[in-house]
Protein backbone atom coordinates (compact mmCIF):
# COMPACT_ATOMS: atom_id res chain seq x y z
CA UNK A 1 0.00 0.00 0.00
CA UNK A 2 2.77 2.45 0.86
CA UNK A 3 4.53 1.67 -2.42
CA UNK A 4 1.27 2.30 -4.31
CA UNK A 5 0.77 5.69 -2.60
CA UNK A 6 4.36 6.65 -3.40
CA UNK A 7 3.83 5.73 -7.06
CA UNK A 8 0.67 7.86 -7.24
CA UNK A 9 2.52 10.83 -5.73
CA UNK A 10 5.33 10.48 -8.27
CA UNK A 11 2.85 10.30 -11.17
CA UNK A 12 1.03 13.41 -9.96
CA UNK A 13 4.32 15.27 -9.60
CA UNK A 14 5.31 14.37 -13.16
CA UNK A 15 2.01 15.52 -14.65
CA UNK A 16 1.74 18.88 -12.86
CA UNK A 17 3.12 21.75 -14.94
CA UNK A 18 5.63 23.77 -12.89
CA UNK A 19 4.79 27.40 -12.22
CA UNK A 20 7.72 29.67 -13.08
CA UNK A 21 8.28 32.87 -11.14
CA UNK A 22 10.04 34.42 -14.15
CA UNK A 23 7.81 36.52 -16.38
CA UNK A 24 7.73 39.55 -18.64
CA UNK A 25 4.68 41.65 -19.48
CA UNK A 26 3.74 44.80 -21.39
CA UNK A 27 1.09 47.33 -20.50
CA UNK A 28 -0.42 46.98 -24.00
CA UNK A 29 -0.16 44.75 -27.05
CA UNK A 30 -0.18 47.54 -29.63
CA UNK A 31 1.51 50.96 -29.81
CA UNK A 32 1.57 53.93 -32.14
CA UNK A 33 4.29 56.48 -32.67
CA UNK A 34 4.81 58.75 -29.66
CA UNK A 35 3.44 56.37 -27.02
CA UNK A 36 5.41 54.76 -24.19
CA UNK A 37 6.07 51.04 -23.79
CA UNK A 38 6.04 49.90 -20.17
CA UNK A 39 7.90 46.64 -19.65
CA UNK A 40 7.72 44.84 -16.33
CA UNK A 41 8.65 41.44 -15.07
CA UNK A 42 10.21 39.28 -12.42
CA UNK A 43 13.26 37.03 -12.62
CA UNK A 44 15.32 34.80 -10.38
CA UNK A 45 17.92 37.15 -8.95
CA UNK A 46 21.64 36.62 -9.47
CA UNK A 47 23.48 39.17 -7.32
CA UNK A 48 25.29 41.80 -9.37
CA UNK A 49 23.93 40.48 -12.69
CA UNK A 50 22.55 43.04 -15.15
CA UNK A 51 19.41 42.53 -17.21
CA UNK A 52 20.02 43.01 -20.93
CA UNK A 53 17.09 44.28 -23.01
CA UNK A 54 16.76 44.74 -26.77
CA UNK A 55 13.80 45.81 -28.89
CA UNK A 56 14.12 44.42 -32.42
CA UNK A 57 12.34 45.58 -35.57
CA UNK A 58 9.91 43.22 -37.38
CA UNK A 59 12.62 41.53 -39.46
CA UNK A 60 14.96 41.41 -36.44
CA UNK A 61 17.57 43.04 -38.66
CA UNK A 62 18.05 46.11 -36.46
CA UNK A 63 17.89 47.11 -32.80
CA UNK A 64 15.60 50.06 -32.17
CA UNK A 65 16.23 50.23 -28.41
CA UNK A 66 18.91 48.72 -26.18
CA UNK A 67 19.24 48.92 -22.41
CA UNK A 68 20.90 47.26 -19.46
CA UNK A 69 19.91 47.59 -15.81
CA UNK A 70 19.90 45.91 -12.42
CA UNK A 71 16.61 44.38 -11.21
CA UNK A 72 15.18 45.13 -7.78
CA UNK A 73 16.29 42.96 -4.87
CA UNK A 74 13.20 40.74 -5.23
CA UNK A 75 13.88 40.23 -8.94
CA UNK A 76 11.17 42.59 -10.17
CA UNK A 77 11.78 45.35 -12.68
CA UNK A 78 9.79 48.01 -14.52
CA UNK A 79 11.10 50.11 -17.40
CA UNK A 80 9.60 52.60 -19.85
CA UNK A 81 10.70 53.36 -23.41
CA UNK A 82 9.45 56.06 -25.76
CA UNK A 83 8.22 54.81 -29.13
CA UNK A 84 9.71 57.49 -31.32
CA UNK A 85 12.85 58.44 -33.19
CA UNK A 86 14.48 57.50 -36.50
CA UNK A 87 14.62 53.78 -35.67
CA UNK A 88 10.83 53.50 -35.37
CA UNK A 89 9.88 53.58 -39.05
CA UNK A 90 8.44 50.16 -39.94
CA UNK A 91 4.92 48.95 -39.18
CA UNK A 92 4.70 45.40 -37.90
CA UNK A 93 5.42 43.02 -35.03
CA UNK A 94 8.38 44.03 -32.85
CA UNK A 95 10.16 41.77 -30.37
CA UNK A 96 11.40 42.59 -26.88
CA UNK A 97 14.24 40.27 -25.95
CA UNK A 98 15.56 40.00 -22.40
CA UNK A 99 18.69 38.10 -21.34
CA UNK A 100 19.54 37.57 -17.69
CA UNK A 101 22.26 35.09 -16.81
CA UNK A 102 21.10 31.86 -18.48
CA UNK A 103 17.49 33.06 -18.63
CA UNK A 104 15.96 34.26 -21.92
CA UNK A 105 12.57 35.88 -22.46
CA UNK A 106 10.82 37.28 -25.53
CA UNK A 107 7.62 39.25 -25.94
CA UNK A 108 6.08 40.68 -29.09
CA UNK A 109 3.87 43.70 -29.76
CA UNK A 110 2.54 45.50 -32.80
CA UNK A 111 3.53 49.02 -33.85
CA UNK A 112 2.31 51.43 -36.44
CA UNK A 113 3.71 54.79 -37.49
CA UNK A 114 0.50 56.78 -37.07
CA UNK A 115 1.47 59.68 -34.81
CA UNK A 116 -0.79 60.42 -31.86
CA UNK A 117 -1.59 63.98 -30.92
CA UNK A 118 -1.43 64.82 -27.24
CA UNK A 119 -2.25 67.94 -25.27
CA UNK A 120 0.93 67.70 -23.25
CA UNK A 121 2.38 71.14 -22.75
CA UNK A 122 6.09 71.81 -23.36
CA UNK A 123 8.45 70.83 -20.54
CA UNK A 124 9.20 73.44 -17.95
CA UNK A 125 12.99 73.57 -17.82
CA UNK A 126 13.14 75.31 -14.47
CA UNK A 127 13.89 71.89 -12.95
CA UNK A 128 12.90 72.72 -9.38
CA UNK A 129 13.02 69.92 -6.83
CA UNK A 130 9.39 70.36 -5.86
CA UNK A 131 8.33 70.10 -9.50
CA UNK A 132 10.31 66.89 -9.88
CA UNK A 133 8.73 65.32 -6.80
CA UNK A 134 5.22 66.30 -7.90
CA UNK A 135 5.76 64.71 -11.32
CA UNK A 136 7.15 61.55 -9.77
CA UNK A 137 4.15 61.15 -7.49
CA UNK A 138 1.61 61.88 -10.23
CA UNK A 139 3.17 59.72 -12.96
CA UNK A 140 4.36 56.82 -10.85
CA UNK A 141 7.71 55.08 -10.61
CA UNK A 142 7.42 53.39 -14.01
CA UNK A 143 8.12 56.64 -15.83
CA UNK A 144 11.03 57.44 -13.57
CA UNK A 145 13.41 54.51 -13.05
CA UNK A 146 15.11 53.96 -9.74
CA UNK A 147 17.88 56.48 -10.44
CA UNK A 148 17.92 60.08 -9.28
CA UNK A 149 21.06 61.19 -11.12
CA UNK A 150 20.06 62.09 -14.70
CA UNK A 151 23.59 61.20 -15.87
CA UNK A 152 22.86 57.55 -15.11
CA UNK A 153 19.39 57.37 -16.64
CA UNK A 154 20.52 56.71 -20.23
CA UNK A 155 23.62 54.59 -20.69
CA UNK A 156 26.37 56.61 -22.36
CA UNK A 157 24.57 59.95 -22.15
CA UNK A 158 26.00 62.46 -21.71
CA UNK A 159 29.21 61.05 -23.14
CA UNK A 160 32.28 62.38 -21.27
CA UNK A 161 34.17 62.65 -24.57
CA UNK A 162 31.96 65.63 -25.48
CA UNK A 163 31.85 68.97 -23.72
CA UNK A 164 28.69 70.39 -22.14
CA UNK A 165 28.76 73.10 -24.81
CA UNK A 166 28.56 70.42 -27.52
CA UNK A 167 25.26 69.17 -26.09
CA UNK A 168 23.93 72.66 -25.40
CA UNK A 169 24.59 73.64 -29.04
CA UNK A 170 22.87 70.49 -30.29
CA UNK A 171 19.87 71.12 -28.06
CA UNK A 172 19.42 74.66 -29.35
CA UNK A 173 20.12 73.88 -33.03
CA UNK A 174 18.84 70.35 -33.70
CA UNK A 175 15.10 69.89 -33.31
CA UNK A 176 15.27 66.09 -33.36
CA UNK A 177 17.84 66.05 -30.56
CA UNK A 178 15.79 68.56 -28.57
CA UNK A 179 12.65 66.40 -28.94
CA UNK A 180 14.54 63.29 -27.81
CA UNK A 181 15.98 65.06 -24.78
CA UNK A 182 12.68 66.62 -23.69
CA UNK A 183 10.93 63.27 -23.90
CA UNK A 184 13.71 61.40 -22.10
CA UNK A 185 14.23 63.98 -19.34
CA UNK A 186 10.84 65.71 -19.00
CA UNK A 187 11.60 66.93 -15.48
CA UNK A 188 15.09 68.31 -16.21
CA UNK A 189 16.44 71.18 -18.24
CA UNK A 190 19.34 70.53 -20.63
CA UNK A 191 21.67 72.57 -18.39
CA UNK A 192 20.91 70.37 -15.38
CA UNK A 193 21.89 67.21 -17.22
CA UNK A 194 24.95 68.24 -19.22
CA UNK A 195 26.54 71.23 -17.47
CA UNK A 196 29.12 70.93 -14.71
CA UNK A 197 28.13 71.64 -11.10
CA UNK A 198 29.20 75.04 -9.78
CA UNK A 199 32.33 75.20 -7.63
CA UNK A 200 33.98 77.85 -5.50
CA UNK A 201 36.37 78.55 -8.41
CA UNK A 202 34.70 80.79 -10.97
CA UNK A 203 34.82 79.22 -14.44
CA UNK A 204 35.99 75.80 -13.23
CA UNK A 205 35.14 73.39 -14.67
CA UNK A 206 34.79 75.18 -18.00
CA UNK A 207 31.82 73.98 -20.07
CA UNK A 208 33.93 74.40 -23.20
CA UNK A 209 36.08 71.43 -22.16
CA UNK A 210 35.01 67.79 -22.05
CA UNK A 211 35.10 65.72 -18.83
CA UNK A 212 37.75 63.53 -20.46
CA UNK A 213 39.97 66.61 -20.83
CA UNK A 214 39.96 67.14 -17.08
CA UNK A 215 40.32 63.48 -16.15
CA UNK A 216 43.27 63.05 -18.53
CA UNK A 217 44.99 66.11 -17.07
CA UNK A 218 44.40 64.88 -13.53
CA UNK A 219 45.78 61.44 -14.30
CA UNK A 220 48.80 62.58 -16.32
CA UNK A 221 49.91 65.98 -14.99
CA UNK A 222 51.32 65.92 -11.48
CA UNK A 223 51.26 69.71 -11.05
CA UNK A 224 47.63 69.84 -12.14
CA UNK A 225 46.72 66.96 -9.84
CA UNK A 226 48.40 68.66 -6.86
CA UNK A 227 46.53 71.87 -7.60
CA UNK A 228 43.18 70.07 -7.89
CA UNK A 229 43.69 68.11 -4.64
CA UNK A 230 44.58 71.31 -2.79
CA UNK A 231 41.40 73.00 -4.01
CA UNK A 232 39.07 70.02 -3.53
CA UNK A 233 40.61 67.99 -0.69
CA UNK A 234 37.41 66.09 0.07
CA UNK A 235 36.17 65.43 -3.48
CA UNK A 236 37.33 63.29 -6.38
CA UNK A 237 37.75 64.63 -9.89
CA UNK A 238 34.61 62.66 -10.86
CA UNK A 239 32.51 64.22 -8.10
CA UNK A 240 33.57 67.74 -9.10
CA UNK A 241 32.69 67.05 -12.74
CA UNK A 242 29.40 65.45 -11.74
CA UNK A 243 30.05 62.15 -13.55
CA UNK A 244 30.28 58.61 -12.14
CA UNK A 245 33.80 57.21 -12.50
CA UNK A 246 32.41 54.25 -14.48
CA UNK A 247 31.57 56.68 -17.32
CA UNK A 248 35.27 56.99 -18.09
CA UNK A 249 35.79 53.38 -19.15
CA UNK A 250 37.00 53.20 -22.76
CA UNK A 251 34.34 50.56 -23.25
CA UNK A 252 31.50 50.75 -20.66
CA UNK A 253 31.89 47.93 -18.15
CA UNK A 254 28.33 46.67 -18.64
CA UNK A 255 29.16 45.62 -22.21
CA UNK A 256 31.09 42.75 -20.64
CA UNK A 257 27.75 41.08 -20.01
CA UNK A 258 26.90 41.20 -23.73
CA UNK A 259 30.32 39.75 -24.58
CA UNK A 260 29.86 36.98 -22.01
CA UNK A 261 26.35 36.10 -23.27
CA UNK A 262 27.59 35.98 -26.86
CA UNK A 263 30.63 33.86 -26.03
CA UNK A 264 28.37 31.48 -24.07
CA UNK A 265 25.84 31.18 -26.89
CA UNK A 266 22.98 32.94 -25.06
CA UNK A 267 22.76 35.50 -27.86
CA UNK A 268 23.66 34.75 -31.47
CA UNK A 269 26.21 36.41 -33.75
CA UNK A 270 23.60 38.64 -35.35
CA UNK A 271 22.34 40.00 -32.02
CA UNK A 272 25.89 40.65 -30.84
CA UNK A 273 26.91 42.42 -34.06
CA UNK A 274 23.75 44.56 -34.18
CA UNK A 275 24.26 45.48 -30.53
CA UNK A 276 27.89 46.54 -31.00
CA UNK A 277 27.07 48.35 -34.24
CA UNK A 278 24.21 50.23 -32.60
CA UNK A 279 26.31 51.23 -29.60
CA UNK A 280 29.16 52.51 -31.79
CA UNK A 281 26.78 54.52 -33.97
CA UNK A 282 25.05 56.02 -30.93
CA UNK A 283 28.42 56.82 -29.27
CA UNK A 284 27.64 54.48 -26.36
CA UNK A 285 30.94 52.76 -27.16
CA UNK A 286 33.68 55.28 -27.85
CA UNK A 287 36.58 53.56 -29.59
CA UNK A 288 39.44 55.80 -30.69
CA UNK A 289 41.18 55.15 -34.02
CA UNK A 290 38.20 53.17 -35.28
CA UNK A 291 38.96 52.10 -38.89
CA UNK A 292 36.59 52.84 -41.72
CA UNK A 293 34.40 50.01 -42.98
CA UNK A 294 35.87 48.12 -45.92
CA UNK A 295 34.52 45.64 -48.43
CA UNK A 296 33.79 42.40 -46.56
CA UNK A 297 36.69 39.96 -46.57
CA UNK A 298 34.70 37.35 -44.69
CA UNK A 299 31.10 37.06 -43.52
CA UNK A 300 32.00 34.91 -40.55
CA UNK A 301 33.29 36.10 -37.19
CA UNK A 302 36.69 34.48 -36.56
CA UNK A 303 36.90 32.21 -33.55
CA UNK A 304 39.63 34.35 -32.03
CA UNK A 305 37.25 37.33 -31.79
CA UNK A 306 34.73 35.31 -29.78
CA UNK A 307 37.55 33.95 -27.61
CA UNK A 308 38.73 37.51 -27.02
CA UNK A 309 35.23 38.52 -25.91
CA UNK A 310 35.05 35.57 -23.51
CA UNK A 311 38.48 36.22 -22.03
CA UNK A 312 37.78 39.94 -21.61
CA UNK A 313 34.44 39.18 -19.92
CA UNK A 314 36.31 36.88 -17.52
CA UNK A 315 39.01 39.54 -16.83
CA UNK A 316 41.72 37.35 -18.38
CA UNK A 317 42.87 39.97 -20.90
CA UNK A 318 42.95 43.76 -21.10
CA UNK A 319 40.22 45.94 -22.58
CA UNK A 320 42.48 46.97 -25.48
CA UNK A 321 42.55 43.37 -26.71
CA UNK A 322 38.75 43.32 -26.88
CA UNK A 323 38.79 46.65 -28.74
CA UNK A 324 41.16 45.18 -31.33
CA UNK A 325 38.54 42.53 -32.05
CA UNK A 326 35.88 45.21 -32.62
CA UNK A 327 38.29 47.13 -34.88
CA UNK A 328 38.87 43.96 -36.90
CA UNK A 329 35.13 43.46 -37.37
CA UNK A 330 34.75 47.04 -38.65
CA UNK A 331 37.83 46.87 -40.87
CA UNK A 332 36.54 43.72 -42.57
CA UNK A 333 33.03 44.99 -43.08
CA UNK A 334 31.42 42.56 -40.61
CA UNK A 335 30.22 45.55 -38.58
CA UNK A 336 29.03 48.52 -40.66
CA UNK A 337 29.60 51.92 -39.06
Amino acid sequence: MNRFVLLVIILIALTVTPVLAESISLDKQSYVYGETIKVSGKISVVKGQFVGLQILNPSKSDIVTIDQFLPNTDGSFSKSYKVQGPKWKIDGIYTIKIVYGDQNFEKTFSFNKEITHTSKSPSNNSGSTSSLENQKSSQGTDSFPEVDDPKTRVMGFPDPHFSPKYYLDRYHNEQEFKNWFDNTFPEFGIEQVVKYPSTHIVGFPDNENSPWYYVERYNNEEIYRDWFDSQFPHSSIYEVLGYPDSAFQKVPIWIKNNASWWASGLINDSDFLHGIEYMIKENIIMITELPQSANPVTEEIPTWVKNTARWWADDLIEENDFVKGIQFLVQNGIINV
